[in-house]
């Protein structure tokens, strides 16, 4: 994946290889992920609420200065 997409393997790659192994239904497979996560998504949201303040990630977007739109039905 890395070699054709220079995209790297999460943990919810391989999970998804125990979970087949184990026999899990594929449909199962988000809510097992989102579960996971869900104690941290709350963790996050109690401390925005104590500080009364949104965490944002501090990004800068490094792409194009601007593009030009074409509608769906106009492009190859």
């Amino acid at each position: 994946m890395s070699e054709e997409k220079n995209l790297f393997a999460n943990t919810d790659f391989y999970m998804a290889s125990a979970y087949n192994f184990l026999g899990i239904p594929t449909p199962i497979f988000t809510p097992l992920f989102v579960i996971g996560r869900t104690s941290g998504w709350a963790a996050n949201v109690m401390e925005q609420r104590a500080d009364n303040r949104i965490i944002r990630p501090s990004e800068e977007y490094i792409g194009p200065e601007s593009a030009t739109w074409v509608d769906l039905q106009d492009r190859d």
